[in-house]
């Protein structure tokens, strides 16, 4: 995960948000909401009312991977000089390195409850509670629910209750169309973009992948929030059958390209394995600071890539992140490079 502390726009709510509170105003044609993307014909789509921009010059680039050795099990013990990391394939001087997994979190749960997903949606309940309950730390983490169909709410705030976050998982019913894309855009964007280095940013996005409702027609906008806010997303499937391979395919590209990690649960009961593996994987993460060469604040994206010195080891992080200037906004998108 990369916490863009680089020269970057990064966007505060200003109000409270009370559960249930619906993210991201839908525009109407001929509504003016501000500058589009700049992503490719197809993919333009409008751009929401933003909130209060403050810019912060930072020239440094967090970098949270997580290490895998040839059978893809998690490395642990890894060492500093173990490490290297290139920036647009150059290679970077490390400035920091640690071992975050005990680093504080804040989770959101992203819970697609359109119809769709309604034939093991009681068992989907009980296993994000169960993920929740082993991965939130009540003195260091917080998480948060959001539901998404046709339109996105927070269904309850950021909080280290378990009781509060059992309660929000429970009152979920399936019913409506599909707002996916706008569920990940708005999350990060009203309520992930706060910085501070010293949290780790997740999304864990539970959705069969499809999108019926949303007002971005591809996932790009919701991929460039998350790189330029520094939110890995992980991708639970709720799709069962296997038909459905356009669907599959975003939510590969949306945790591929930020770091996280897809799984394809089929049977009911390997939900819970799922869930367990992104619960191992947080808590086995690893974290390299930069100051980036050359660094200009251009607005273009720069590839980042984490190598490690063991035989047939890799390391899984984002694909990058945006040298914005300052002037840019942060809807000024381009599609994010294909991972």
């Amino acid at each position: 995960m990369m916490n863009s502390r680089n020269l970057f726009t990064v966007a505060l709510a200003a109000g409270l948000f009370f559960a249930p509170v619906t993210l991201g105003a839908q525009s109407k044609p001929g509504q003016s909401a501000g500058a589009a993307p700049a992503a490719t014909a197809s993919e333009a789509g409008p751009t929401p009312p933003g909130p209060t921009r403050i810019v912060q010059n930072v020239n440094e680039v967090s970098v949270v991977f997580s290490a895998l050795d040839k059978h893809h099990h998690l490395i642990q013990g890894l060492q500093p000089n173990q490490v290297q990391v290139f920036d647009n394939n150059h290679p970077q001087q490390i400035v920091h390195f640690a071992n975050e997994g005990n680093l504080p979190l804040r989770i959101a749960i992203l819970v697609d409850t359109s119809s769709s997903i309604r034939d093991r949606f009681q068992f989907e309940q009980q296993a994000m509670i169960n993920f929740l309950n082993s991965v939130v730390r009540p003195s260091e983490d917080k998480a948060m629910v959001v539901s998404f169909d046709s339109t996105v709410e927070v269904v309850q705030g950021f909080t280290s209750s378990p009781d509060k976050l059992r309660r929000a998982i429970q009152v979920l019913r399936p019913g409506g169309g599909t707002a996916l894309y706008d569920a990940v855009y708005d999350t990060v964007k009203e309520q992930m973009s706060t910085p501070d280095p010293n949290v780790r940013k997740v999304i864990v996005l539970v959705s069969d992948g499809a999108d019926t409702q949303s007002r971005w027609p591809s996932p790009v906008a919701a991929i460039r929030e998350a790189l330029n806010q520094g939110v890995t997303v992980f991708t639970v499937s709720t799709e069962a059958t296997g038909i459905d391979p356009k669907s599959d395919d975003v939510l590969k590209k949306i945790a591929g390209q930020t770091g996280g990690l897809s799984l394809f649960p089929f049977e009911a009961n390997q939900l819970v394995k799922s869930f367990g593996q992104i619960a191992n994987e947080l808590r086995h993460q690893y974290v390299v600071d930069y100051h980036p060469n050359d660094f200009q604040p251009d607005g273009s994206f720069h590839r980042v890539t984490v190598k490690l010195a063991i035989k047939k080891a890799k390391a899984r992080t984002r694909v990058g992140y945006y040298a914005q200037n300052e002037s840019e906004s942060a809807e000024a998108h381009s599609p994010a490079p294909a991972h």
